[in-house]
């Protein structure tokens, strides 16, 4: 029996099928499936039904994901009290949604701490769902999630039921931006459907119909006639630049360490997105007795909170 087969079983739980599992994981469904048939062979016992409707656990399964969930939080927890800080420095995995200005805060933290320490800091950018996953499985210490400040409650019970809190961070109105000489820059208020005009920049893996109306108007409602998809955040600033009168949905930006490629960028005003968007701290429940996390999350939280387009999240 191994950990990566405990988390499988999780994910699998979770998701209420293989596929999603898969999908939240980033792991190939096959590979998963063998995994599930091996250990189920393994302990002589199913842990699954498999329906039409997807993977129910039998009444031995969930006793089993039960001691399951205990095996992996207690393992998370152990790594968490003596991986990040001993002889060989500091260590601490991060993964957040993509943001202008949490990458800007980190380097800060970054640079105030001991210069003769030892550092292995690991930073994945992805949406909310993979980081959940990532805080879940023990790919990442801290997650930070974007959610619509209404279902901060729904979030918040979630992620209790998973042994994880939930703290929040920043929020603010989403905001389109733009190059300094695109024709809408100078717009006192820019409408959506001017704004539909031009090429859009989107994040790769966002549904733009659910994206639009959680993250900008709950009645919004575009053509989406000209979007251009893009994974990597680098590749996006160079692209919102590259194509011509192109525009992004953006976070609030960090003040001092934004992308060079970026310095030309505008924000503009929309009335018409009007929706609180928060984002969150999480971590296991164990997390924060290590130092190394509680020390990124307390600064996190102080330095977030001074930048200039948030709002208070609580």
């Amino acid at each position: 029996m191994k950990m990566q087969q405990l988390e499988y079983i999780i994910a699998i739980a979770h998701a209420g099928s293989i596929t999603a599992a898969a999908k939240n994981l980033y792991q190939a469904q096959p590979n998963i499936s063998i995994s599930l048939k091996e250990l189920e062979a393994e302990i002589g016992m199913q842990i699954f039904w498999r329906t039409p409707n997807g993977m129910v656990l039998t009444p031995e399964g969930e006793n089993f994901l039960s001691r399951a969930k205990d095996i992996v939080e207690s393992m998370h927890s152990l790594e968490a009290d003596y991986t990040n800080r001993g002889d060989d420095g500091i260590s601490i995995k991060i993964s957040a949604v993509r943001s202008a200005y949490i990458p800007g805060v980190l380097s800060e933290w970054v640079n105030e701490l001991d210069s003769d320490e030892k550092l292995a800091m690991r930073f994945y950018e992805t949406n909310t769902n993979k980081v959940i996953e990532d805080v879940n499985s023990g790919k990442a210490d801290i997650g930070i999630i974007r959610i619509p400040s209404d279902q901060r409650e729904t979030y918040t019970e979630q992620l209790k039921n998973r042994k994880m809190q939930a703290r929040p961070l920043v929020a603010f109105i989403m905001q389109p931006i733009m190059s300094a000489d695109h024709p809408l820059v100078n717009s006192s208020d820019v409408t959506m459907s001017e704004l539909e005009k031009y090429p859009e920049i989107v994040h790769a893996d966002d549904e733009m119909n659910v994206f639009e109306r959680n993250y900008i108007n709950s009645d919004y409602e575009s053509s989406g006639a000209k979007r251009i998809y893009v994974q990597d955040n680098g590749s996006k600033m160079i692209m919102l630049q590259g194509i011509k009168n192109a525009y992004m949905w953006a976070s609030p930006s960090h003040r001092k360490t934004s992308l060079p490629s970026s310095a030309s960028l505008k924000p503009v005003k929309c009335s018409q997105a009007n929706i609180k968007v928060m984002d969150m701290i999480i971590c296991k429940k164990s997390g924060e007795s290590s130092r190394t996390i509680k020390a990124c999350i307390d600064y996190l939280m102080e330095k977030c909170a001074e930048l200039p387009g948030v709002m208070p999240a609580e």
